[in-house]
């Protein structure tokens, strides 16, 4: 019997065995190489030569030349920031950036947020999604951007771009908040892109896992006031979040959903803010697209033929508000096809969620503090802070009309519900800002707080 090479000449045999393991590494190598070269490729087909979310930002604006020099362009962020707060200002001055944003042979960006005063995590998130695509889109392009700016003057604002804004989107890593800074705040921050997501179109399981790991970022924020969502509750708020990014799939036509959280408990009053947004379709689009004789369809025409009887549709006052605010109500969707079916309550759960927020957190909070969520599609703009409330009506559903009367069949108050002048969001946002009070020392107990 053939004696083993290790008996017979160890040096030649260890020779041997490292030389097949170099192989076996190289050979694993090219393969990891192969498929990141198929992967980029792929990714670069489903992304083009320019950023499809960019295009829709600018709603099909081409870039003023006059406000780009030598390929340098500058964004000002408007002293209030923030969707809840100032829809118009924030948005107008996002598609400016995004139109900009288009320009060839575009080799530095100026980031000045001097003038900022008031900061919100929709803006935030909003700006994050076009520096994200703009770095992209030079990548593909082999170009290099150059980032400069200033910080906003106060400390928390800054903070909050160090930690969840550009500075962390660009990973400025000598930028980053300090570990004791960091210590003190709760973030969250998961986005389905689009072409991404053209690469994995069966990433069945990619809701479930954002929706637990965002429950655990509420618990977390709750944490800080001694408070913690009960197993039902958590539960019921993952199911609502799960609705909504399904709703996004399903009715937006275009597979790009965002989720951010943010809490700073370093300020007074710490603000819990959550901001959930889709591009494509906007809630008035995927009514206006069903046919005539659907179910939705002839369930929302009763509405619209009566607001036009009493002569409602005016210049801010428009039928595709009307089909945004029918959207809101219980048991209303795009997906129904008879009067038992249930879909359409994930935005409804999520507006009573709030609700409770917002009877929980607000009490003795100045005005400033208080909570507040908005929607916004399109160009239509829905405000709530606690004065309107979502309610069952004779029937059981959940209405909430935003009038005294809790009637779809009048006018929604003006001030809450109305039409975005001159801008609008291609898609649908969601954002809620609620103070957590420091003083609270309980537990939550089968409702979700």
């Amino acid at each position: 019997m053939a004696k083993h090479l290790a008996k017979i000449d160890v040096p030649q045999y260890l020779h041997g065995k490292r030389t097949r393991k170099l192989e076996k590494r190289e050979k694993r190598f090219w393969k990891a190489h192969i498929r990141n070269l198929a992967h980029n490729k792929a990714l670069s087909e489903n992304f083009g030569k320019q950023s499809t979310i960019v295009k829709m930002m600018a709603n099909g604006f081409p870039p003023d030349k006059k406000l780009i020099r030598k390929g340098r362009i500058t964004f000002s962020i408007p002293p209030s920031f923030s969707i809840i707060d100032s829809p118009e200002q924030t948005l107008a001055s996002l598609s400016l950036l995004a139109q900009q944003m288009q320009a060839e042979r575009l080799g530095q960006v100026f980031l000045d947020f001097r003038k900022l005063t008031k900061y919100d995590l929709g803006a935030n998130g909003l700006l994050d999604v076009l520096v994200d695509e703009l770095s992209i889109q030079a990548r593909q392009t082999k170009r290099k951007i150059r980032w400069r700016g200033t910080y906003p003057a106060d400390s928390g604002d800054r903070r909050f771009v160090k930690a969840m804004g550009v500075i962390k989107r660009l990973k400025i890593e000598h930028e980053y908040p300090s570990k004791d800074e960091e210590d003190k705040l709760a973030l969250f921050d998961t986005r389905c892109k689009h072409y991404v997501r053209a690469l994995k179109p069966k990433e069945a399981d990619l809701k479930a896992r954002v929706t637990q790991r965002f429950a655990d970022h509420i618990n977390k924020c709750l944490g800080s006031v001694k408070m913690i969502l009960t197993n039902e509750a958590r539960g019921r708020l993952c199911q609502y979040v799960g609705e909504i990014i399904d709703n996004a799939e399903e009715h937006a036509g275009m597979l790009d959903w965002a989720i951010q959280g943010y809490l700073d408990t370093h300020l007074e009053v710490p603000m819990c803010e959550i901001v959930i947004f889709n591009f494509g379709r906007t809630i008035a689009e995927s009514f206006a697209s069903l046919p005539e004789d659907s179910y939705t369809r002839r369930q929302i025409k009763t509405y619209i033929d009566l607001h036009q009887k009493n002569g409602f549709f005016q210049h801010k006052w428009r039928i595709e508000d009307l089909h945004t605010l029918i959207a809101l109500q219980g048991n209303v969707s795009s997906k129904n096809k008879a009067p038992t079916d249930t879909r359409g309550n994930g935005t409804v759960d999520l507006i009573e969620f709030f609700q409770r927020v917002q009877a929980e957190c607000s009490n003795g909070q100045r005005s400033d503090e208080q909570a507040r969520m908005a929607i916004v599609s399109g160009s239509t703009y829905i405000l709530f802070d606690g004065k309107y409330k979502m309610q069952e009506n004779s029937n059981g559903i959940r209405i909430i009309a935003f009038n005294d009367a809790n009637d779809l069949r009048q006018k929604p108050d003006p001030q809450y519900v109305r039409q975005l002048e001159g801008v609008e969001f291609p898609g649908t946002l969601i954002s809620i800002k609620f103070p957590l009070s420091t003083s609270v020392d309980t537990v939550a107990t089968g409702e979700t707080p």
